[in-house]
């Protein structure tokens, strides 16, 4: 007589099976070689993982996906190489001295993290990585959000692609400044990461993704460039890619530093502009008329790409040249004007062509 099956074995994240026969004690099981638990530890919600075979037991929410899952145990893998992670989900995981907290933050719940930008519908990435540097008493609320985005977004201008790269610096402004935890100053940080599930290859070739190059034209992105603008590639770099993930969390690009200063611009915040491109962003923002996603996504694909010396917003100068040349005038025989050559050498067009506005437009209030 065949021996009836154990209807308590369960798969565990990191591939043997587990028993589980006494639901109230969930948060204790191990896999068969006692390396980890069924929930990920540092995490603040139990169970992550456990998914069950029981018809008469339900957990919710539901278990996580194929990519999910991934994420999770590779997130473990690679602060712990070795198979020692912390047993507790009480006690955190270590990168370097940063400790690192992760929960799932579960969709339409009135407790989780939320972001949207316009009218759009909210958006619930679908981890909170929460990483505390003590030293220097900075704390970063980030997030991932594992998914396909060949269908998953649609260009720079979605909901989705925005609350990642743009709306943390809008949250962050309404925060009060210096945040007090336990009578010391903290700097406190929002960043986030789409994890796409989608090849490289696959997505490299679909223009609603292309950005500017030197030469003004939309062109596909590198991989590299695909990390500065907050998308990694889960099935592309092995368990490295985790890395990128931690490193996009926790220090801030060109791009990031750009975005920021564009939400401070367009929430009329007080700016003092410095850069060729801080004056890129007074113009843009006087001149656009549309949504708060098509300014910023019209920044991303001018400055997303570089040229072949590092340089970014090269197109953007150009069209402030352009934009320039209006003001040229050949007076009586040449003289008492400017000509057209002299503005097209102009070293900085964008403060410049902002200067002229400001001279024209002494009594608006904007300027």
């Amino acid at each position: 007589m065949a021996k009836k099956k154990d209807e308590t074995l369960q798969h565990s994240l990191f591939g043997s099976e587990l028993q589980c026969p006494d639901v109230g004690g969930l948060p204790l099981i191990t896999d068969s070689a006692g390396g980890y638990e069924v929930i990920a530890p540092a995490s603040a919600y139990q169970p992550l993982l456990l998914r069950p075979l029981q018809k008469n037991v339900d957990v919710s929410p539901g278990a996580l996906d194929e990519y999910e899952s991934k994420f999770v145990r590779d997130l473990v893998k690679f602060l712990y190489p070795a198979g020692n992670a912390p047993r507790s989900p009480k006690t955190p995981m270590q990168w370097g001295d940063k400790e690192i907290w992760i929960k799932r933050n579960l969709e339409k719940n009135n407790d989780s993290f939320r972001l949207r930008i316009d009218e759009s519908d909210w958006y619930y990435p679908d981890f909170v990585v929460w990483i505390i540097d003590h030293p220097n008493k900075v704390q970063t609320l980030g997030f991932v959000d594992p998914k396909g985005l060949t269908m998953g977004i649609k260009g720079w201008g979605d909901y989705k692609a925005l609350s990642t790269l743009y709306m943390p610096h809008v949250v962050e402004q309404c925060l009060e400044k210096p945040t007090i935890i336990d009578g010391e100053e903290w700097e406190f940080r929002i960043r986030g990461v789409l994890l796409s599930n989608t090849k490289f290859k696959d997505l490299v070739s679909q223009e609603k993704l292309f950005a500017y190059d030197d030469k003004g034209e939309l062109a596909p992105l590198s991989e590299a460039e695909f990390v500065t603008a907050r998308i990694v590639f889960q099935q592309d770099f092995g368990i490295e890619y985790i890395g990128f993930i931690l490193s996009l969390l926790d220090e801030d690009n060109e791009l990031d530093r750009l975005l920021q200063k564009a939400a401070t611009v367009y929430h009329e915040q007080p700016f003092t502009p410095e850069t060729e491109a801080d004056y890129d962003l007074l113009l843009r923002n006087k001149e656009h008329e549309g949504s708060e996603s098509e300014f910023v996504a019209n920044i991303v694909r001018r400055y997303l790409l570089p040229n072949a010396d590092g340089q970014v917003g090269v197109t953007a100068s150009e069209q402030r040249r352009s934009q320039l040349t209006h003001y040229a005038k050949e007076g009586k025989f040449g003289f008492g004007h400017e000509k057209a050559k002299d503005i097209a050498e102009q070293p900085a067009p964008c403060r410049e062509l902002w200067e002229r506005m400001l001279k024209e437009n002494p009594d608006d209030n904007y300027f």
